[in-house]
């Protein structure tokens, strides 16, 4: 079985879809350490970041619940992977506001239409509360802009491969 086969029957199995369930949950779960156990508060950067990994959430729930249809798989996959790229944009711009090669990109209001104010309607988790710049460091040195740079370019080429491989399949 080529690896092609190996990841059109992966899309389609349940621990795909559950695993990126589990990804971004776990994604927003871990932001929300950040701000409430290590007191990190959350720019508007952060808050896209939020609102994207819902977003994927929202799609692999219904991946997970349409795998077995080809049409539906690839568009739930669509959403994954323009939710990944825009993401991808975004630690660009969270890495640049650090390094400093981006500025006049952050506020602290988030200026969504009322219709999606999501900052009013859950303001413990998608509320801004500082200005972008500094990332807190991770590990070694590496600080979160820069871990999600890599992440999300990971991501995004996944989920591209993933993609392809859902509209080759012939099944």
């Amino acid at each position: 079985m080529n690896r092609n086969n190996i990841l059109q029957h992966w899309i389609q199995a349940k621990s795909f879809w559950i695993a990126l369930i589990i990804l971004s949950l776990s994604m927003n779960g871990l932001a929300l350490f950040f701000q409430y156990v290590l007191e990190e508060p959350p720019c508007i950067l952060c808050i896209h970041f939020r609102l994207l990994f819902v977003l994927i959430t929202f799609f692999a729930i219904i991946g997970l619940l349409v795998r077995k249809n080809k049409a539906l798989r690839i568009i739930a996959l669509t959403g994954i992977l323009g939710a990944f790229t825009f993401m991808t944009e975004r630690a660009y711009q969270t890495l640049g506001t650090e390094k400093g090669f981006v500025s006049g990109e952050c506020s602290a209001i988030l200026n969504f239409p009322d219709w999606i104010a999501v900052d009013r309607w859950i303001p413990w988790l998608f509320q801004p509360m500082t200005s972008c710049g500094r990332t807190p460091e991770l590990f070694f040195g590496i600080t979160m802009a820069e871990a999600l740079m890599a992440f999300t370019i990971v991501m995004t080429l996944l989920m591209a491969w993933s993609l392809l491989a859902a509209i080759r399949d012939k099944s």
